[in-house]
């Protein structure tokens, strides 16, 4: 079970990058949204809702109280992918994304608030 969902992640992430960074123009002034979107991370995140990875107001929520240490964290997980933090799906890497925008992908997200 764990491979299929992992094998599905990829192949999502994989084909979703390879569009986006075939056609997304750089731009250094990009939102944290809009490099979210061009990576394709709504393939295994929504904004306040599970899909296989936990929803970005979770993500923010959880990490309120140490926004700023986990900017960088988060970047790398991005980047390199990780496991363990949210159950058994593990997060794979995204090598299309560079740590800079994965500090800005990351810095939006952790900006986010509940909606009241």
């Amino acid at each position: 079970m764990r491979a299929a969902i992992r094998a599905i992640a990829l192949a999502g992430i994989a084909a979703g990058a390879a569009i986006g960074a075939v056609s997304r123009p750089a731009c250094a002034q990009e939102t944290g949204e809009q490099l979210v979107e061009a990576a394709r991370c709504n393939a295994c995140h929504l904004m306040s809702e599970p899909l296989l990875g936990p929803p970005y107001i979770a993500i923010a929520a959880r990490h309120a109280a140490r926004r700023e240490v986990m900017i960088d964290v988060l970047a790398l997980r991005i980047v390199n992918g990780g496991g363990g933090n949210w159950g058994i799906v593990p997060m794979v890497p995204n090598q299309w994304v560079s740590l800079d925008d994965a500090r800005v992908m990351a810095q939006w997200i952790l900006n986010l608030s509940p909606a009241p």
